[in-house]
Parts: structure tokens; sequence; C-alpha cells
């Protein structure tokens, strides 16, 4: 008898020992993390209520709407804009935006996406040349543990978070679609001295309704708000080109976006939201099937500025502008290396500005294209003209005739 009880007390000794180290490790990283957030507040954050324009760091050769907007404040970023081996179909993770090979991920505070099916990547609907999207047609993502998104990361307070999406919705089946969750703790309310126990989440549930369109359903904390954003026009989910979702959250007030439409919810705030140990989730049980581009997570509001920009970058991607933008900066270099008498005339000048129309960037660069090939024609005249092929705007032209109405504000 004695022996029975030896080994049943040291099974429970070992046990609480592994889950005292485990918890342990937790909050050693849990340490590491808040201290890399304080750095970053006290070194580059700015007032989160207005534009941060002139905190990046731009380079004056970068056009801005190739850079991921707020990205100095960005928590976590998988995107398909950038570089697509980051998504790793043979490790199953999608990994962040800035991903290093040298950091150590196996704690992943916010490196990596996992999901256990093969992701496809297909054509976007606006040019099949540009970025494409990350089929998540029965595909759950599953991301870092969700107390690494709170903004207090000793005490797994959550007190304010923007969440964008970009992607396109193609299907939409069941009666509760999970675009977005955070679990967190269960949490203890004292009423009366009444003591009862409540839940904590954070989702965002896309509801098919009796007129065939959508009601978005917003949970927080243990509120669910409804009712502001219903009979929303399934043209608009289902058959976009691209769909823009944002959802910003501070203790007195919900903002949610669908493209340029804005939804606004006062808080309900009935305790302090406490974010747990369970993985953030996308597509909960790949039940939406959808194409993603991007989805970026800020630790901070993000300003309508910035949000705006959203849709340049977009477009910027999937229309190909960024491979245009790349390819006749090659041939300029191409053409500049073989006649150093016309170099000044065939250099790129880049003075744009965040006010400048990406068509007429465009439109510049197709001007010093051909005041290079003119100059070498002129000078190598019974040379084959097929050496350098003038640049192809004509595609850019294709882009505005048939994109949708939804972007025609940028060549307005």
């Amino acid at each position: 008898m004695n022996l029975i009880f030896l080994k049943v007390f040291s099974f429970f000794i070992g046990l609480f020992l592994t889950l005292f180290i485990i918890n342990y490790i937790n909050i050693e990283n849990k340490k590491i993390e808040n201290f890399e957030i304080i750095r970053l507040h006290k070194e580059t954050f700015t007032n989160p209520s207005t534009s941060t324009s002139t905190s990046y760091n731009y380079n004056s050769n970068i056009n801005p709407n190739s850079i991921n907007p707020y990205n100095n404040f960005k928590y976590m970023t998988i995107s398909t804009y950038f570089n697509i081996n980051n998504i790793s179909n043979t490790e199953g993770r999608w990994y962040d935006i800035d991903n290093n090979s040298n950091i150590n991920i196996n704690n992943n505070q916010r490196e990596y996406f996992t999901f256990n099916k093969i992701c496809n990547l297909k054509n976007n609907k606006i040019n099949n040349d540009g970025a494409k999207g990350v089929d998540l047609n029965g595909i759950e993502l599953r991301g870092p543990k969700s107390f690494y998104f709170a903004n207090n990361i000793t005490t797994n307070e959550l007190t304010e978070f923007s969440v964008i999406f970009s992607m396109k919705i193609n299907k939409i089946t069941e009666d509760n679609n999970i675009l977005f969750e955070m679990i967190g703790n269960t949490e203890e309310i004292n009423d009366d001295n009444n003591i009862n126990y409540t839940y904590s989440i954070i989702n965002i549930n896309i509801k098919p309704n009796h007129n065939d369109n959508y009601n978005f359903i917003l949970t927080i904390g243990n509120n669910v708000y409804e009712g502001n954003i219903n009979n929303i026009n399934k043209s608009l989910i289902k058959y976009s080109d691209i769909l823009v979702i944002g959802l910003l959250y501070t203790e007195n007030e919900i903002t949610f976006l669908i493209n340029k439409e804005m939804y606004k919810y006062k808080t309900n705030k009935k305790f302090t939201i406490k974010l747990g140990s369970s993985s953030v989730i996308i597509n909960k049980k790949g039940i939406i099937n959808m194409d993603l581009y991007n989805f970026n997570y800020y630790k901070s509001i993000i300003p309508i500025t910035e949000y705006l920009k959203f849709f340049k970058h977009n477009y910027h991607y999937l229309s190909g502008i960024n491979k245009i933008i790349s390819e006749s900066s090659s041939e300029i270099k191409r053409v500049t290396s073989n006649s150093i008498n016309t170099a000044e005339q065939c250099i790129e000048k880049n003075k744009e500005t965040d006010g400048i129309r990406i068509n007429k960037r465009i439109d510049q660069l197709e001007k010093n294209l051909t005041k290079c090939f003119i100059n070498k024609d002129n000078k190598k005249e019974n040379d084959n003209q097929d050496d350098i092929k003038p640049f192809d705007i004509k595609l850019l032209e294709d882009i505005k005739k048939t994109s949708s109405s939804f972007f025609s504000f940028l060549f307005e």
C-alpha cells in the first residue's frame, strides 16, 4: 500500500515540477516581449491619434505605396505582397514579413501562423500578373498565443488594438463564420456578493441573413455587438475584387470598417479583458472560402489616414504596378550603363511624395525611358532596335479600363 502511495505521490510531484517549469518559461518569454514593447514606445512611437507619416524612415528611392501602412507600429503582418517565400508548405508556416531566419522562433511570439494543409496561391481578379492570394478554403491559420497580442504582457490585459484584413471572399455557406478570433481567460465577476464566471473572447463573425446578404457580429470581452452592421450587400462581400475589413478597439469605442464604410459602437466595458494562452485564429475551422492577401495587427489605434493607405497599397501589388516600376527602373539602369553622356537624362528622378498619384509616377518613368531610347537610336541608327524594347505602358491602361470602380479613385 505504501509503495502505491509513493508512486502516486511521485507522479504528482513530477507533474507539478513540469507545469511549474512550463509556466516559468512562459513568464520569462513574456518579460522579454514586454521589454521590446517598452523600448519600441520610447524610440519610435508618436501620438496614435495623428498621422505618422513624419515618423516613417522613408528612403527617397522607395515608393510609399510599397511600404506596409503604419509599418513602424505594426505588431505582426503576414502578406503575399513582399516575399511569397514566407509561406512555407514544407513547414506549414506563414512567416511575418520581417521574419529573420537568424531569430530564435521556437517561442513564436509574433513570427508565424501555422496551417495543416497545402496552401495554394491563386491569381487575383484585378490582374493575373499581380500579387497572388493564399487560398484558405478549408484551411485555418493558427498564430502565436493570444496573450502575446495583449497591450500589457505582464497582466495579459487588452486595452486597444487594430486588425486589418485584405482578402477576397468567394463563398460563405455556414451560419457562423469566424474570420478572426483571440481567446481570453475566464473572468470572475463579483456582482452583489454573487461570484460568477464569464468568458472573454475577441472575434469577428460573418452571418448570412434571410435576404441572402450578411450581418457582422462582433464579440469583445463578454459583450456581443450586433445590429449596426446588418444586411451588408452580398455583392460587396462576395463579388468585390478585394475586400478590406478593419476592427479598431479602445476601451471607449469600437470602429468596424468594410472597405470605406465605417460602423461604430460604444464600448460596453464590464471588466478588464485578459487574453489567454490559446492561439490567435484566422478563418476558424477553415469555413470561409477566401483568398487572403495580408493580415495586419497593431497594438494601437491606426489613424484613419493610414487605414486609407491600404487601398493604394493593395492596388500597388494586385495590379502589378510594383513590377512595372521595378522592371522600368532596371531598364533605365541598363541603358544608362551603355552611355555616360546620356546618364543624367536617363537617371530616374525620385522626387515623389505621398501626394503624387501612381499614374503620374508611371508616366514619368515612361518619359525617362523614351529619352534613353531616342538618344541611343540617334547614336546607333543602324543597330537592331529590338536590342532595347520600349517599356510597355499599355498594361497600366488595361488595368484602368478593367479594374473595378472600387479602385477608380487612384486614377481620378
